[in-house]
């Protein structure tokens, strides 16, 4: 990956802070600084390299393919877009998509996002090719962005906005992942999901992030006409582990399967209900070019299966997912350091490695893949971002600090008062 750089002059109670792109991102800190606002701005350069957002920075600038490809002839420029032009849409856009999530259409905000591309415009070209055998042939209107191609038949009497859309993403990708065929799909997982599981019809939202889940979980909840193809066993066994049972589609319900009984999942613990969404996610889809929003994983978990869900996003992570992480949880955090220190271990030493039980290799964290934030309160009431520095014992624990201090404290104060 490339640096992408988020800079945030202004967003809801965040002012003056940045941060960067990474595998795994993780942002803690207490409640109400922030944390969903800016995982949600991550998420939004996943949406707009993979959903059709872009489609609408055309149709602002009032562009049409048909007009523009008319007579056109081999080699013409049929487009020129200014990058810094893109670029300034795309900030806006952002703080829209932002508002839109959290169904706040006055929200604003001022940030820049720093996707590393150095063209100072971006010109489609226009060229013809004609396939087929002798008296069979078909011309195809072929638009080049850079090196990457799209062919349309030239029969199309509408060719819509996907082609240019299609290929800025390409060259987005290229420029952020070195891979333009990297990233396929985005999920994202909002707090208090379990409640929606059970629903089979739409209710009216009042957010947009609870209708973006509620499009993905209708895909979700779609059969599959074929079983899919390179979906991790090993991150299979994770859900198993997690979920204590497994959650199948059975006549168009979830059904839960554990210690030989099954129940609808309407009827099963909460904490499985939450998790249930990424559960289906992963047996459909490969974790490899996946980005998934993970609010609050830790909700309606006990520590131990708490554990078990770090060691699920260390699985996706070795298997090319990308995930953004809001946290409240220490014991989260906890099993995220030591899957990091044990992956630093693993590198150092494999014989003391080897002494740990109960780790999987799949499980371990590169700290490389990894980006952790903690949103502090300033003394003047706004929220600043800090990057938490991954040392020898991985992500410090800033956000609980005082308050584990402040416990303990209390703890002795209290044990002296009963000892007199």
């Amino acid at each position: 990956m490339r640096t992408v750089k988020f800079n945030i002059k202004k967003l809801g109670a965040v002012k003056d802070s940045s941060i960067e792109l990474a595998p795994l991102m993780v942002f803690s800190g207490e409640s109400g600084l922030g944390k969903s606002y800016v995982a949600f701005l991550v998420h939004y350069v996943y949406m707009l390299l993979t959903d059709n957002r872009l489609e609408k920075f055309f149709r602002d600038n009032n562009y049409d393919l048909n007009i523009l490809l008319e007579n056109k002839k081999a080699k013409d420029v049929i487009l020129t877009i200014a990058t810094t032009d893109l670029l300034s849409w795309i900030n806006l856009d952002a703080i829209e998509y932002i508002g839109y999530l959290l169904g706040h259409s006055t929200f604003a905000g001022d940030i820049e996002i720093g996707i590393p591309i150095q063209d100072e415009s971006l010109e489609f070209r226009f060229d013809e090719e004609i396939f087929g055998l002798d008296n069979n042939e078909e011309v195809f209107y072929k638009i080049r962005l850079k090196k990457f191609e799209y062919r349309i038949p030239s029969s199309t009497k509408h060719f819509g906005l996907q082609p240019l859309v299609e290929l800025v993403q390409a060259v987005f990708s290229d420029v952020i992942f070195e891979n333009y065929l990297f990233l396929k799909r985005t999920f994202l997982m909002p707090p208090s999901r379990g409640s929606l599981v059970e629903l089979n019809s739409r209710p009216a939202f009042s957010s947009g992030m609870y209708e973006e889940f509620f499009d993905n979980k209708e895909t979700l909840d779609r059969p599959l006409k074929e079983a899919p193809k390179d979906i991790s066993e090993k991150l299979l066994q994770c859900l198993v582990e997690i979920n204590v049972g497994d959650i199948q589609q059975a006549e168009g319900k979830m059904i839960y399967y554990t210690n030989g009984t099954e129940m609808p999942v309407t009827a099963a613990a909460s904490s499985i209900k939450e998790l249930t969404p990424l559960t289906m996610f992963f047996k459909k889809y490969p974790a490899s070019g996946a980005s998934i929003l993970f609010e609050e994983p830790e909700a309606h978990l006990h520590p131990a299966r708490q554990a078990k869900v770090a060691d699920l996003i260390g699985c996706a992570i070795q298997l090319g997912c990308h995930l953004q992480i809001t946290t409240h949880s220490d014991y989260f955090i906890k099993r995220l350091n030591i899957l990091i220190q044990l992956f630093k271990l693993k590198s150092k030493d494999i014989n003391k490695y080897r002494e740990f039980q109960g780790f999987k290799d799949e499980c371990l964290i590169n700290p490389d893949d990894v980006n952790a934030y903690v949103l502090k309160k300033t003394d003047e009431g706004f929220t600043k971002i800090e990057k938490q520095e991954i040392g020898e014992e991985g992500i410090p624990f800033d956000s609980f600090y005082d308050t584990i201090i402040e416990d303990i404290t209390t703890s002795q104060n209290l044990k002296k008062a009963r000892e007199e």
